[in-house]
Parts: structure tokens; sequence; C-alpha cells
């Protein structure tokens, strides 16, 4: 599509409805005019027969619509045009008939009783510097203008207020929300003077000063106030206003690193998760421990946070940004939508929509910025699979994860971004007839305009800035209060929560009921060091490191009772009664000091505090993890699995045969031995893959005998029966077939599989001097994090 121009359309003759005409400023009628002429001339002239058709039929839509339910003179005198209308372009068109069908379908859109009465907000940006998911909200790669503006007559005039007087402009202003009572906004901005310029370098957050970083502000409509609410070396990003009068936002300070960024990703802490702050001012309290990044959290009808969470534990790192919710207090995380869909890639600016369970959100790209399409979800149709979602812009792509004919180095020729829902029908947007750039490209200041779009393919410009984008409108109006969700944590809480399983089997319809005997819990670390296999961790690449913390009982029911150290980021495999893992969560959770939660079995999407049936965990006190000869420190395969080769495996693996004479050896043919020798059991260190020893190398790249999931893979739902896993590995089955009479005790044969249940990772830890230590054999200390 042909960059966006304002050009003004002079047509003879009363074209324009009086409504337009006389109510719409020349600057803006100019705007309207040049918009309708590109849209319908994208592949050339406009072919005004077609053009007509199209709208005319469009215009019927909209009005049957509107018109159902009401009183029967409501827009009754518009009807009567289109019919006229309708009926002259059967006998020919014209520009002239054209732009009357165009003016008439505005004027009953703006018509439509849920379009605003009064001003909109919203906000004027430059988007970043480098196009990506998280990189577009570090403050050192945003680019000065805008502020928080008010649109005072939304689609008459293109009269417009700084709320702040210009005290924003030399900074970037992003996600502006509305208090529910409509007197307050909250908003992230930057200050982008006297920061290093974005290709310098980026010290460690602590290191450095607080510049360049995002933080939470708030004022009110009149300008009259406006504070700072968040400071310090972190980014806090995206704020909304809770019920309680609180503050949700994204931060930072949780410290940690995506696994998958490059170089160019800088050292400042990549991942941001949800926090919140109290009303007024106070401690930020951290809500999620999620190893990497969340975005856009959004109050929903029920009270409870929605946000988008990224998810690639042990899966592809790209197509997993999808819908999550949680208790206002950080209990009870759960994956609503998408968290096994491959698209779209991004659910962002997730908003309710009044009145219903549903939800508008943006679809969008990885390696992009926030835009794409507008689509609707409706979570009771299903935790996965697009029969939940409802497309409001069906011309334009899923970015990046649905293929699309788009100029080069672009995912679209058009594209949408921050819905506010009116309906589940009617939206106000962004909308850029531009296309949307690719990283690391700088997508166009002012690409964005502010538009009313509805479900049958009509879309009404508002406001335009030709220098500079507008996004994220929303009427200034109170709106209903959602629920105050209360906290049921106990004031002084213990340091762990409370799990139960009501039944394991529930999710494993292929396990023989009894053969789950534990349950296995691993906890995920945050990345350290900030570069993606900078140092590796295995050879599955960008895995997480982790420990075990050890098992729990299974009841001969299903039933699990468990403490889990709160805070933590763990996740569940599933054992049998050999200590290897028939299903492993592929995901991570946590609970609250104080929380108790319950579930209802393996790979169950959602979580309940409400018990379904009598269980014989209930009987008991909660278990305590017991921690075994693995237990309660980051994994290690030399300290647990390379005693196993140099106790059994070395005499023949070794890299060469040693003691020839030993009987094992002699029935060994020529070529057998060769093999034998071939594989190099040793602990040493490998000469070609750095940091990591011989015998991992070896048996990681020998066909078949250790199975992972790699790096991008597309393994979206986690096959059960450990086919991934230690269940299905080759190795396993020669060891357990008693491999030219190798013998291996249960621990060893428990190490193993807990080593190739954990995607056989070499390392447990990021640090390079904590590898080293790893590496000799040494135990390392849990690191010290939330």
């Amino acid at each position: 599509m042909k960059a966006f121009t304002v050009a003004l359309i002079l047509v003879a003759g009363s074209l324009m409805s009086a409504a337009v005409a006389a109510d719409a400023t020349p600057d803006l009628l100019a705007l309207i005019q040049a918009e309708w002429r590109q849209e319908d001339s994208v592949n050339g002239p406009i072919d005004f027969a077609a053009a007509t058709a199209k709208h005319i039929e469009k215009t019927r839509l909209l009005l049957n619509d509107l018109r159902s339910g009401k009183s029967a003179d409501f827009l009754s005198e518009e009807g009567k045009q289109l019919d006229e209308l309708a009926a002259a372009a059967g006998k020919g068109t014209d520009e002239k008939l054209y732009l009357g069908v165009r003016d008439l379908k505005r004027r009953i859109a703006l018509a439509n009783p849920l379009f605003p009465s009064g001003p909109l907000l919203f906000c004027k940006r430059v988007p970043t510097s480098y196009s990506h998911l998280v990189m577009q909200y570090f403050g050192w790669r945003a680019r000065p203008g805008g502020g928080i503006f008010v649109l005072e007559q939304p689609g008459y005039s293109l009269a417009c207020r700084d709320i702040l007087g210009g005290k924003l402009s030399g900074g970037n202003t992003i996600e502006p929300r509305l208090s529910f009572d409509a007197k307050r906004v909250v908003f992230s901005w930057v200050d982008c003077a006297g920061r290093p310029p974005a290709g310098v370098p980026q010290q460690v957050n602590e290191a450095g000063p607080d510049v360049g970083y995002y933080h939470v502000y708030e004022a009110t409509l009149d300008g009259s106030s406006l504070r700072q609410v968040t400071s310090g070396p972190y980014e806090d990003l995206m704020p909304c206003y809770l019920p309680d009068g609180g503050i949700v936002f994204c931060s930072t300070r949780r410290k940690g690193y995506s696994r998958c960024f490059g170089g160019q990703f800088g050292n400042r802490w990549h991942s941001y998760t949800l926090h919140r702050i109290g009303a007024g001012a106070g401690e930020v309290q951290a809500l999620s421990f999620n190893d990497v990044s969340e975005w856009f959290p959004a109050v929903g009808n029920d009270g409870l946070i929605y946000y988008a969470r990224w998810d690639y534990i042990d899966r592809d790192a790209v197509t997993h940004q999808n819908l999550w919710s949680v208790r206002p207090d950080g209990t009870n995380p759960i994956a609503v939508w998408g968290n096994a869909e491959p698209a779209p890639h991004c659910m962002f600016q997730v908003q309710p929509i009044p009145g219903t369970a549903k939800f508008v959100f943006t679809a969008s790209a990885h390696h992009s910025i926030t835009a794409g399409s507008i689509a609707v979800l409706d979570p009771s149709r299903g935790v996965n699979g697009h029969a939940a979602i409802t497309r409001i812009t069906p011309d334009v792509k899923f970015p990046e994860s649905e293929h699309c004919s788009a100029p080069k180095n672009s995912f679209l020729r058009e594209y949408y971004a921050s819905p506010w829902p009116l309906s589940e029908k009617y939206f106000l947007v962004s909308y850029s007839p531009q296309p949307l750039l690719q990283e690391p490209a700088a997508n166009a200041p002012g690409a964005l305009g502010i538009y009313l779009l509805d479900a049958f393919g009509n879309r009404e410009l508002l406001y335009r800035d030709p220098t500079i984008g507008s996004e994220s409108p929303m009427p200034i109006a109170a709106r209903s209060l959602p629920p105050v969700v209360p906290s049921q944590l106990p004031k002084a809480p213990p340091p762990y929560g409370e799990v139960v399983m009501t039944d394991v089997y529930q999710g494993l319809p292929d396990a023989p009921r009894g053969s789950i005997k534990e349950l296995r819990i691993v906890q995920i670390f945050p990345k350290t060091t900030p570069v993606a296999n900078e140092p590796k961790i295995g050879l599955a690449g960008e895995e997480n490191a982790r420990a075990i913390l050890g098992t729990v009982p299974v009841e001969s029911d299903g039933s699990a009772r468990f403490h889990l150290p709160a805070r933590k980021a763990v996740l569940f495999q599933a054992l049998d009664k050999d200590g290897f893992a028939y299903q492993t969560m592929r995901s991570l959770t946590y609970v609250q000091p104080g929380e108790k939660i319950s579930c209802g079995g393996c790979h169950e999407q959602a979580l309940s505090v409400v018990q379904s049936k009598e269980m014989l965990a209930s009987r008991k006190p909660a278990s305590e993890i017991k921690p075994g000869p693995l237990g309660g420190q980051p994994f290690s395969y030399s300290r647990f699995v390379q005693p196993v080769w140099d106790r059994a495996c070395v005499k023949c693996h070794g890299g060469q045969i040693e003691n020839k004479d030993d009987p094992a050896l002699l029935a060994l043919t020529p070529n057998q031995k060769s093999q034998a020798a071939n594989l190099d059991l040793s602990g040493a260190l490998d000469a070609k893959e750095k940091g990591l020893s011989r015998s991992y190398a070896a048996l990681m790249k020998a066909k078949d005998l250790v199975p992972r999931y790699a790096q991008r893979n597309q393994v979206q739902m986690t096959p059960p029966g450990g086919k991934n896993a230690a269940l299905g590995s080759r190795l396993i089955k020669l060891t357990r077939d008693g491999h030219y009479e190798c013998k291996l005790t249960d621990v060893e044969m428990r190490a193993l599989a807990a080593w190739i249940d954990c995607n056989a990772i070499f390392y447990g830890v990021y640090q390079p001097e904590e590898q080293a230590r790893q590496f000799k054999g040494e135990a390392v200390a849990m690191p010290d994090v939330q």
C-alpha cells in the first residue's frame, strides 16, 4: 500500500451530507476524503462501480445491526437514502454516487449509540527504534515525541489538547489507561534526553543511573497534577488501575534475561513481569515469577487480571505469547487461551468487552512492534483452537504466523493496534495504511491514526496527525467498577503454599491407574547472562537452568497434597515406579506465601480452589518435598550422570578400550570394539563443544540415544507416555536390556532418567564461574532468586 498522504479532494456539488459537511472541519474533511480514495484505489484507479457496491453492502449490514431492537424511526431516513443510492447504483455509478454512499455510511457509523458522545483520551508517540516484541519497550530504544491528548469532538474535528501542556514531549509515552471514574490517567513514560545512544552498550541495571527507563506516571485529566509513581533502574510498563485502587504493571524487577536474545538487546534486564503497587504509593510487590516477559495487564469484568505471558519451557521461543489470568494478589495463574496454539504469536493489548466474558486483542507479531490484526476471543469455546476466535479484520492476517503478501522486510501491507471495545462488534482502534516492518527496522513515525471500526468491515477516521502516531484511544467516561477480588492469603503467611492435585490421571488417559507413584518438582531459574546459549546449558539450545527440588507421593487414587516453596517458578513431572517421567509440564507455575490451590490433574489447563471429590491425599497432612540424592541443588551432569559412565561404561567407551582381558570385552567383534571406542563416555573436556564433556557431546550427537526438545521445536502439546523423555530413550532401553552385561543400580537408572527428563541439560546454572565448579563435579548453591 502506498504511504498515506494528505490531499484535499475537491468535488463539485453537495457530495458530502449535511451531517458531515456542516460539522466536520475542513482539515478533517480533507483527511476523510483522501483516505476513502486511498482505501479504494490500492491496486490502481478507483473502480467506482465495484467500490460503490461493496460499500452499499457494508452499509446495509451496519444499518441493519444498528436498527435491530430499536424504534422504527431510528435511522429510518438513512435507510431510505441507502435504498435510493442502491437503486441509483443499479443504473450506473460515478464518482459523485460513490462519495455519496461513503458519506452516508460514515453518517450512520457515527450515529451509533455506542459511539462516544464526549471526548476521547489517546496518546501520541513515535514507535521504537527497533521493532521487536520485547525490545520495543526498552526505554533506551525509545524515540521522543508526543504525550497524552484529549480529542474534543471525535469524528467531527481534529482539535485536541495536550493535558500536560507539552511536559512529556521530550520523551515517549505508552499505553495510557483511565481510572474507572475517568478522573485520572496512568501511563508509562521515559525521558529520552541524557541517555546513551541506542547503539551504545547499556550498563546492567543496578550498575548505572536511573536514566533511559520507562516509569509509571499518573495525572489528572485537567493537567493540574502529575506524579511519578515508580522509579529506579528498571523498566516499569503498561500500568492499569485495579478495582481496589492499586496499579498493576509489568517490570524488570524480576531480574532476568530472555534465553533467545543476541547482543543487540543489551545488558539491562530483558524480562518484565507482573507487579503491583498500592493506591497512592507504597512498596512494589511482585505478582509473577515467570522467567520471561509478560505484557498488557487488564482487569476483566470478573475482577481478575488478564495479560499476555511468554511461555517457552523446552519449546519454541517465538510462538507462545498468549492469554493468562491471575488474581490481583498474584495467586492462581491460569492459561486462558492459546498456550498450545502457534497462531497468533502474540495476544497483545487485551481488553474485556463490556457485558460479556469475551475479549478483544491485537494479534501481533513476535519480531515487530505491537500491531497486526484485531480479533475477539471467547474463552468459553476452548482453551486452544481458532473456534474461540472471531476475526474483526479478516483481510489482515495474523502477522508472522500466517503468510501475507507484503512488501519486502514487512509482515503486513496495513495494520491495526490498541483496540478499545464499545461492544463485541464496535471498537475504537489505531490503524496504519503503511506496512508493518520487521525487526530490526523502525516503523514509520506517523503511521497510526484513530478510527471507529466495526465487525462488518467498516472503518471511519476520527483523528490523524501525519507527523506522529496516535494510539490507545478510549472514551473519557466512567466505567462500571469490576468486583474487587479479595485476597485469600493469610496476614502472616508461611514461606510456602499448599497444592492439592485431585487426580493425576485426569489428562493422562493412557496411564494405567496406579502407575503414577510420585510427582517430581523441578525449579526453573531466570537467566542471569544476557546472550542466548552463552554460556551453554546443554546442546538442545536456549534451555532453562533448573534444579530438581525432589518428589512428593501420589496416592493410589491419583491424588496428591504437598507443600511448595513460595515465589519459585516450578514445573511438575508425573513419575512411574522407577522414577521415569510419564508426563512433563512444559510450562511453569508458582504459589504465593500461604496460598492454597488445587488442580484437577496432569496437563489440566485451569486451576481451581474447589475439590470435586473425597481424596486419599486429603486424609493426610500435606507432604514435604523429599530431596533424595538428586534434589535440592542445581542439576549437574558431571555430578549425577558422569559417575555412572565412569563406573560402568568407560572401560569400553573411554576413547580406547582398557583392560582388554575383561570377560565382557572378549566377546566383542573388531567392529563392535571400534564402535565402542568411538563413543567416548569419559568426562574430559570435549575439544569441539566448548564447556561440555566428551561423554555429553557424544551422547547428544548419537542418533536417537537421548531424546530432548530442541530450541524452536514445534511440539505444541507434550505427548504422554514419556516419548520425548527417558521412557522414549534408546540409551535407557539399552541399559535396561543389559547392554553387554552392563548392570546399573536403581539409583544410577534414576539419575539417568532424571537427566533426560530434564531435557538432557548439562549445567543447572548460568554463571560461568559456577558452571566451572559443576564441570569439576562440585556442588553449587541454589540461586537466591524469586
